[in-house]
């Protein structure tokens, strides 16, 4: 079969356009070839892999994954304002805000053989249909240490034919809400492998408890009422801005809420935000700032894009997902700025752990020691990034 046939095919399945599947050529972690495509689109549908073929034999299955949530606001053209509209289904049985986590989706889905049983348990980004290490972050490494034992996750996708997602998250693997705590994994989707439906609330407890999961905080539960849970949203909002503001300027320490809507089987999610990161990341219709452009550098990095021999052009059409290509042109001067900085805090970063393994110590017990080192090949002003990035890097 073709490539426009086979991306025709996942077309009239998906529903989702050529132009937003990425093509890959992998290898599991146990060694098994696989091709086929992952979904770029910031759909339902993102992050889902079209499997082409495994262990050589052309095969087609559509793996979920991680959807995209979306913020529950409707816009009322009489009043220039949107509200909050949550579609409640009859068999509502659990409406509750939840933490939104700021770090690194981990998905971990069965490779499926010739019968569909699950061949491999295999771990994986968001954007990447296995985990790799890149030049932004060791992701397997942190795993590893967060995870050394990924039998119960293991089972979990084995026994229920599930799609499990948690959340890599701390100040080793930093992203734009400040942590206190070094690394950890919470457990915060389910998703049906057979349907793509989101698991509920419920099926969520059930599987942290019989698998020992740490299941991502419940921050409230509401009743089922759409007035009380506008009313309920919006003073989330208030509070957990209020929080970020009292932490200094620039400080970010609440990421936000997902709110989950549940039946007894399925749940829909739905964004709840601070206002000021709501402005970071809801503003496809506005002016590009700092903090976006930085979010779409992260999402390239995701994928392990080569930075040093990439360009600034795909920064741009990367944004050319979300904003019109006018917007993306009318701020080509900061988008070009930004890239080069970003690139060069890569270079920093590679150096310094270039510096730290040709020095033998050990910076998790030997920090001091290392430090003094590295003033050697550092000026005393730069010593403070220094300290806060091999905290970042090593823990």
């Amino acid at each position: 079969m073709s490539q426009s046939d086979i991306l025709s095919t996942i077309t009239q399945v998906t529903g989702v356009g050529p132009k937003h599947w990425q093509p890959f050529d992998e290898k599991s972690p146990g060694g098994v070839p696989m091709t086929g495509y992952v979904c770029l689109q910031e759909s339902d549908y993102l992050g889902a892999l079209a499997l082409t073929a495994i262990g050589g034999r052309e095969r087609f299955e559509i793996i979920p994954s991680m959807p995209k949530i979306h913020y529950p606001y409707v816009e009322d053209p009489r009043e220039g304002a949107a509200h909050v509209v949550v579609p409640l289904p009859i068999n509502v049985v659990d409406v509750r805000f939840t933490t939104k986590l700021d770090g690194t989706c981990i998905i971990w889905y069965a490779l499926p053989d010739e019968d569909g049983s699950p061949l491999e348990i295999i771990p994986r980004t968001r954007l990447n249909p296995v985990l790799t290490a890149s030049r932004w972050g060791d992701w397997p490494a942190m795993l590893n240490q967060v995870l050394p034992d990924r039998s119960g996750v293991e089972r979990a996708v084995r026994d229920q034919k599930l799609v499990l997602c948690f959340e890599l998250w701390g100040y080793r693997n930093p992203h734009l809400v400040r942590y206190d705590t070094p690394l950890a994994l919470s457990f915060h989707t389910a998703i049906r492998r057979s349907a793509g439906h989101l698991a509920s609330f419920r099926t969520l407890q059930d599987l942290a408890g019989r698998y020992g999961f740490d299941l991502v905080k419940s921050i409230r539960v509401e009743k089922p009422d759409a007035e009380a849970l506008e009313s309920a949203y919006r003073a989330l909002q208030q509070q957990m801005e209020t929080r970020n503001q009292a932490a200094g300027e620039g400080i970010f320490i609440e990421e936000g809420a997902v709110l989950m809507v549940s039946t007894r089987d399925t749940a829909t999610y739905y964004k709840c935000k601070p206002p000021s990161i709501e402005e970071i990341h809801f503003a496809a219709d506005q002016a590009l700032g700092k903090e976006i452009i930085r979010q779409a550098l992260l999402k390239l990095a995701e994928r392990n894009y080569d930075f040093v021999n990439g360009n600034v052009a795909d920064l741009s059409a990367e944004l050319e997902k979300d904003f019109p290509s006018p917007v993306v042109e009318g701020q080509a001067e900061l988008i070009q700025r930004i890239w080069v900085d970003f690139v060069i805090e890569l270079q920093k970063r590679d150096w310094l752990k270039q510096l730290v393994e040709q020095s033998g110590l050990d910076p998790h017990k030997q920090t001091v020691e290392l430090m003094r080192h590295l003033s050697q090949h550092y000026p005393k002003s730069q010593m403070k990034w220094v300290y806060s990035s091999v905290k970042a890097i090593y823990g």
